[in-house]
């Protein structure tokens, strides 16, 4: 996992980080989100592609599975709103609530073991890789509206 500001694209972490990666978040700088409608958008094909989504975050943590990815690596920046995540090493999965999806490309569980959280502000991004459980829309406080671009890898 790595976690991070698309205004610091210029420090030392992103001499680090894989090309395609470095080019995500350049394509993000790029593109007005604003003018775009929540969906899903190709640009190269199933190799890399975008979901625009616009949702409420739950207070309640028993209402989101954490889930898992086997073929994609996700890029998820915040676009507005505040998110927490939960995240955990795939070792501390403990309880599988749903089986492995290979055409949705997810797992999804109920328990996980060491579970810490990150938030995430406005332009903040996080990566996560096949190993990296997570747990998106978890509110700070009180429930609020969010809206965040998901660029899917292919690993």
């Amino acid at each position: 996992m790595i976690i991070g500001s698309r205004q610091n694209i210029d420090s030392h972490i992103f001499r680090y980080i894989n090309e395609k990666l470095r080019k995500i978040i350049a394509f993000a700088d790029k593109t007005d989100f604003k003018v775009l409608e929540d969906n899903t958008y190709e640009i190269d094909g199933k190799d890399l592609f975008y979901i625009l989504t616009s949702y409420r975050t739950s207070e309640n943590i028993a209402d989101k599975y954490a889930e898992l990815h086997k073929k994609y690596i996700d890029v998820q920046i915040l676009l507005y709103g505040e998110e927490k995540f939960g995240y955990a090493d795939i070792s501390s999965i403990k309880k599988v609530y749903k089986e492995y999806d290979e055409e949705k490309d997810i797992e999804l569980y109920s328990t996980v073991e060491n579970e810490d959280y990150l938030l995430l502000k406005p332009n903040m991004f996080v990566v996560f890789f096949p190993e990296d459980v997570h747990r998106p829309g978890l509110s700070v406080g009180a429930s609020r509206s969010i809206r965040k671009v998901i660029f899917k890898l292919a690993v």
